[in-house]
């Protein structure tokens, strides 16, 4: 699929784009080192691999170069091919972030044992009283269905505050005041899922809340609405949270380590039904190394453009999602997000609260209004978005 016209371009992480450049010199080595801290069995090898890769980034070395044949690599090093000559700080952002992950994962030898540097991070949230109480509140709804989905649409665009790898998101909670979704096209998609045919897809982002609320979603649409899920999830650890279908399965209680937490009967009765569509082919679990990878959506594989292209409708999870259906580019604020993301083959709605500079689809005037009243009002996590884009989607 083409470029959408007028493409702007990628953000980068020089001195162009404060954020991005913070990011990589900063976010990202912080995050490296708390996997030591997090994981003191490491061996010395490993240890010095990621210290090395986290005072790399600080210095703006140039990209390393990456070995091996695991999922993706060969993707990786085409990509790496586009950029030779360039540095950690003399990139492109997305290309920037996801290579530091998949670096990371190289350097904790993850193909060799499958541990996840990320575990304990992700332990922790899901033994969390707030995880708990989410859980339990986003179950509570009796409502018709069309207003039980937009309910859960909400619940799934603020749940995505809750991302270990960002704490000046996690910091709003879920907690939503009147103005904190910028656009709002949930009516619209709710017709979509319920008038459609074809399966529900959702592109997952964090573990822990977040995919909780995403699976009490699931749930709603597999039980109520008899709309079978497939569920595209992240073939290895990445962005600290985002979610593994181990992340699933330990969920569900059928992993080598089930996340423990004390479990109302209505969790468990979810739990269970979730399980069971699991085992029978109506909740359906992909991973596949492209939504690890630094490319642009409309660079879908054709394997997954296909697959897509049959849905009902494509739920789109996330602030790095959202970054790659419009190429992680500064687009006018006021572009519409539907048009950019026309090349896509089904209906896309994007979830997500802002945690990046990329945004589309407000209406005139409305971004210079937010810029007075909150400088940082595009990164700090606290406002969302529910967009509708892709094909059937008026312009």
């Amino acid at each position: 699929m083409p470029a959408p016209p007028d493409y702007p371009g990628r953000i980068r992480t020089d001195e162009t784009n404060a954020f991005a450049r913070h990011t990589m010199e900063v976010r990202v080595p912080t995050i490296l080192r708390g996997v030591l801290e997090q994981n003191p069995g490491y061996d010395a090898a490993r240890r010095t691999a990621v210290a090395e890769l986290a005072a790399a980034l600080e210095r703006d070395a140039r990209l390393p170069p990456l070995a091996g044949s695991s999922p993706g690599a060969d993707d990786l090093r085409l990509a790496l091919e586009r950029r030779a000559g360039e540095g950690w700080l003399r990139t492109d952002w997305f290309f920037a972030e996801t290579y530091a992950y998949r670096q990371l994962i190289e350097r904790v030898r993850f193909w060799d044992h499958g541990e996840d540097p990320f575990l304990p991070h992700k332990r922790e949230e899901y033994a969390s009283l707030a995880h708990a109480e989410a859980f339990e509140r986003a179950l509570d709804g009796s409502s018709a269905p069309d207003e039980r989905l937009a309910e859960l649409f909400a619940t799934g665009v603020f749940g995505n505050r809750i991302d270990l790898s960002f704490a000046a998101s996690r910091a709003h909670g879920l907690e939503v005041a009147a103005d904190d979704l910028l656009i709002d096209e949930r009516e619209r998609a709710v017709r979509l899922v319920l008038d459609g045919k074809g399966p529900l897809h959702v592109i997952a982002d964090n573990a822990g809340t977040e995919l909780t609320l995403d699976l009490v979603l699931i749930d709603f649409a597999l039980r109520a609405l008899s709309v079978p899920v497939v569920v595209h999830l992240k073939v290895h650890p990445t962005f600290v949270s985002d979610a593994t279908p181990s992340d699933v399965r330990r969920f569900l209680g059928v992993a080598e380590e089930p996340v423990t937490s004390v479990r109302s009967l209505a969790t468990r009765a979810c739990i269970a039904r979730l399980s069971d569509a699991l085992d029978d082919g109506r909740l359906v679990l992909r991973s596949h190394p492209y939504w690890n990878g630094p490319e642009s959506l409309w660079d879908l594989p054709l394997e997954l453009a296909d697959e897509l292209s049959r849905a009902r409708l494509v739920l789109l999870k996330g602030d790095a999602n959202y970054r790659r259906a419009v190429g992680d580019a500064l687009w006018p604020p006021d572009a519409s997000f539907a048009a950019v993301t026309s090349y896509f083959p089904a209906p896309l709605f994007a979830l997500r609260t802002l945690k990046s500079d990329a945004i589309l689809g407000l209406p005139a005037g409305r971004a210079e209004l937010l810029d007075a009243a909150d400088a940082s009002w595009r990164v700090n996590g606290r406002r969302g978005v529910a967009c509708l884009g892709g094909a059937l989607s008026p312009g």
